[in-house]
């Protein structure tokens, strides 16, 4: 019964999605500065209801919540753009956003069946590491917690994959001036890297001779006055076999005063 009013909610979230951006719900300035990130408060979120001192995101997680605000914010400006998601899952909330926007959406999924070919303006099997696309196809490429988990081995992928390579792909199908945007978790699952938190190393992930004006944002980083979003253990179990590069005091530090919250990454096509 859960699961069905949860669908019933993101539905209902998809319909109203058209009426809030034309609104320019994404408009002004709702984020600070510090250490060369940008820091969205969750006081300052469009999303949130300074009466109620809540989300009004109405499914998920509090990380999951971000994950709409975050994708509404960057993806509504794709008016007139081709797009391409990695990693769209069953159902994409992000193509309501590219297409109410005025963008036309195409997407890549690895567990779809790999007789669903990708083709321009649908759906259809592929990944970041091979993109079966030529080269300067989209103006934007865009994945909504998939980055984290591009360097997993995956039977669903034929291909061994790093970020590096898959960045490099993205690249490829980029058009000259095109933009990316990509979304992950921290403190919760996926590569070392994003389960610590590590931004230095994510940030150099983009080589310079590639990528210009890169840039990453925390949202639920500073989630005051809501409350913090503890890893849930069912993830935390995992980290002992997925974590290698670190110590076992990093990780007992994050386990002990870690909150999970969302970082977001942009970055253009240099050309």
């Amino acid at each position: 019964m859960g699961g069905l009013v949860e669908s019933a909610r993101k539905e209902w979230y998809r319909f109203r999605t058209a009426r809030r951006l034309a609104r320019g719900e994404w408009t002004g300035r709702y984020w600070y500065e510090r250490d060369g990130c940008r820091i969205i408060p969750c006081k300052q979120c469009p999303k949130y209801d300074q009466r109620k001192h809540s989300c009004t995101v109405p499914f998920g997680s509090p990380v999951r919540k971000c994950v709409a605000a975050a994708l509404e914010s960057h993806l509504h400006r794709t008016k007139g753009m081709t797009t391409l998601e990695l990693g769209y899952g069953r159902r994409s909330l992000a193509k309501r956003v590219v297409e109410s926007s005025g963008g036309s959406w195409t997407g890549l999924e690895p567990t779809a069946e790999r007789a669903q070919t990708a083709r321009i303006g649908t759906g259809g099997y592929g990944h970041a590491a091979s993109i079966p696309f030529e080269k300067e196809t989209f103006d934007f490429v865009f994945g909504i917690q998939s980055i984290e988990h591009w360097a997993e081995e995956n039977t669903a992928i034929p291909v061994r994959s790093t970020h590096e390579s898959c960045l490099r792909e993205i690249w490829r199908v980029l058009k000259p001036g095109g933009a990316i945007y990509f979304d992950a978790p921290i403190h919760l699952h996926g590569d070392e890297m994003f389960i610590v938190g590590d931004l230095s190393r994510i940030m150099g992930l983009f080589d310079a001779d590639l990528w210009t004006n890169v840039v990453a944002e925390k949202w639920r980083y500073d989630h005051d006055p809501l409350p913090r979003y503890p890893t849930p253990a069912k993830e935390s179990i995992h980290w002992p076999s997925r974590i290698a590069g670190y110590s076992e005091e990093d990780v007992d530090r994050i386990k002990a005063d870690g909150s999970v919250w969302l970082l977001t990454l942009t970055a253009e096509k240099k050309i």
